[in-house]
């Protein structure tokens, strides 16, 4: 029997707030009647692609991520005696479990694989049945922030740290062609500055910890450091990132690399690739702006992907 179209499979990668500009690409797919056949998703690529495969529209999930008072997001943050992350992520499962109606795998309505990381041995795991929540908790755990997530004898971690854009993954799952959806910032490397040591009399004392890591320690600590604490006078004078900032930064650097590798050797037939500008890893409030960069790279590339999915 003759074919009438190749499967589509999308790959949606990590990039945290700028991930965001997935929203916007799926909704431009659903705007032209494109169909997604199966997808593969790896930190915020994996939330918003699971929340795609049970069903959710794109303009659904967009009401969502623009309504959400993400200043708020503080109240999602359980911090714990630091071990091996600052938050234990309960709290952000659960506010997942609420927005998702499906609990596993096997009731999506589109056939998906999440993408993690083994913290351990470093192997990429590829996930694709059981449980999806405790999966999508693996597969958005930022290392550092958030602790590991248990999962049989592993302990998983973001998938981005691996394989930033999982196209591997979703050609595996069954798809003739790949989109390719890459959020990653392209890192600045252009500025130089000197290292100038401060003369020992203004080197302060350090201060005893004592008290500091209680857990309504590390909550003040974890307010003083959420990005949207900042007021505008704070901007003014140029401070040391926050902790948030130096992990999605370090993270974001080794997965650039990672991530130019990658793009030459994966067999993706059409990268989307977002300009979102001067959009930061942690501007969340930045919502419609991602979406709409999201938007505009799809449709830019619509008839190169209605082309590919065609049987001459």
């Amino acid at each position: 029997m003759k074919r009438d179209r190749y499967s589509l499979g999308l790959a949606l990668g990590s990039g945290a707030a700028r991930g965001l500009a997935h929203i916007g690409v799926l909704k431009a797919l659903d705007a032209e009647g494109v169909r997604i056949d199966f997808i593969a998703g790896t930190s915020i690529g994996a939330l918003i692609g699971a929340l795609y495969a049970a069903g959710i529209t794109a303009a659904e999930i967009e009401r969502v991520a623009c309504g959400v008072d993400w200043r708020q997001l503080v109240r999602l943050v359980d911090p714990i005696f630091p071990t091996s992350g600052l938050i234990d992520g309960k709290k952000v499962a659960r506010f997942i479990s609420e927005l998702l109606p499906v609990r596993t795998f096997e009731e999506l309505t589109i056939p998906m694989a999440l993408v993690a990381t083994d913290v351990e041995t470093g192997e990429a795991l590829t996930i694709r049945q059981g449980n999806l929540l405790e999966a999508l908790r693996a597969a958005v755990a930022f290392p550092g922030i958030f602790t590991p997530v248990r999962f049989g004898n592993r302990f998983l971690v973001d998938g981005g740290l691996c394989n930033p854009i999982p196209a591997d993954v979703v050609r595996a799952l069954g798809a003739d062609v790949v989109i390719g959806v890459c959020a990653i910032p392209a890192m600045n490397r252009s500025r130089r500055e000197t290292y100038i040591p401060l003369p020992s009399e203004e080197i302060p004392t350090a201060q005893p910890l004592r008290g500091r890591f209680t857990p309504k320690g590390v909550e003040r600590l974890l307010r003083d450091l959420w990005p949207f604490n900042n007021t505008p006078e704070d901007r003014g004078e140029r401070k040391p990132p926050g902790i948030f900032k130096v992990c999605a930064q370090s993270v974001a650097i080794m997965e650039n690399q990672i991530n130019d590798l990658r793009l030459e050797s994966n067999d993706i037939d059409v990268l989307i690739r977002p300009e979102l500008g001067a959009l930061t890893l942690l501007e969340f409030n930045r919502a419609e702006e991602a979406i709409r960069a999201g938007e505009e790279a799809t449709h830019r590339q619509i008839e190169k992907i209605r082309r590919l999915v065609e049987v001459d």
